[in-house]
């Protein structure tokens, strides 16, 4: 009697696992391949710190440029910071200056702007957003085409993880 209860609870232990399997994430959907490092310096390593993951991102919306936490400590953790380097495992693929609306001073590349008004964090070519001045054009432009191949890649991998908006949603 007792064998015979033991195995009725093993083969139906069995088959609850493989009917529920499926209900359980796979690794794809808990892990990211992408790193973000925080630094004081944009030329070494020795300092870099990991401030958040991929797993950390809600979403990025490319139409904007926002990027949204799954929980708001990354605002106040990014705040303390001047650069970000974004990693794909162990590949460099850019560096963005963290900047912010009361910045009196202008970046010419990748920034990752904090909005004062919403308090959201947005992705840019360039701080302030909006220049009338063809030099600081021009260099914005060339540094977006030099990092077009990285940023891309960055793209594809938000779009495997599922962490991407190419639309816009106003919020």
């Amino acid at each position: 009697m007792k064998r015979s209860v033991m195995f009725y609870s093993i083969v139906l232990t069995i088959i609850l696992v493989l009917v529920f399997c499926d209900t359980f994430p796979d690794q794809q959907s808990i892990s990211s391949k992408l790193i973000f490092k925080a630094t004081i310096s944009n030329t070494t390593n020795l300092k870099d710190t990991v401030l958040f993951t991929g797993i950390d991102i809600k979403w990025i919306n490319l139409a904007t440029g926002e990027i949204r936490f799954v929980d708001s400590f990354a605002i106040s953790k990014i705040k303390k910071f001047h650069w970000i380097k974004c990693y794909q495992d162990t590949d460099s693929l850019f560096t963005a200056t963290i900047t912010s609306d009361i910045m009196s001073s202008i970046v010419n590349d990748l920034v990752l702007n904090l909005n004062s008004y919403d308090n959201h964090y947005y992705f840019g070519d360039g701080y302030p957003a909006w220049i009338d001045n063809l030099r600081d054009t021009n260099i914005r432009n060339q540094n977006k085409k030099n990092r077009d191949a990285s940023w891309s890649r960055f793209i594809e991998q938000l779009k495997k993880e599922g962490r991407f908006k190419e639309e816009y949603f106003p919020m």
